[in-house]
């Protein structure tokens, strides 16, 4: 497997999440898949999400949750079969109305073609 070839499926899986396709996105998700996030969006939250089924609960609560309406992956760095992608993303809290803009780092391991593990860290930045 080359170098390019995880970047490529992680560009796949963003491209599908900012489409808001999650049939598309699971698609390059390992049905055994392991997501974890830690971080503050909407508020402090850290969760482990193992499979593809609790995956997919995990991206509908974001898109519910939230009205995402700028999503930037800026830098991918890919070594073997991991990608870390750094990035941020901004919009609007559904339940409050209130402006958010979170900074956020993405590890993804890939294999056979799959993200079998994906962990984010995100951090609120304040609006001034």
């Amino acid at each position: 497997m080359t170098t390019n070839k995880p970047a490529a499926i992680v560009q796949r899986m963003f491209s599908a999440f900012e489409e808001r396709d999650l049939e598309k996105l699971l698609a390059t998700v390992h049905p055994d898949s392991q997501w974890t996030y830690v971080g503050a969006n909407p508020r402090p939250a850290k969760g482990t999400y193992v499979g593809r089924n609790n995956v997919r609960r995990f991206l509908e609560r974001i898109l519910a949750n939230l009205d995402i309406t700028s999503h930037e992956a800026r830098e991918f760095v890919t070594e073997n079969d991991t990608v870390v992608v750094f990035g941020y993303e901004s919009g609007t809290v559904n339940a409050t109305g209130e402006p958010f803009r979170n900074e956020w780092v993405q590890k993804y391991v890939v294999r056979d073609g799959l993200i079998t593990e994906m962990e984010e860290y995100n951090i609120q930045i304040p609006r001034t």
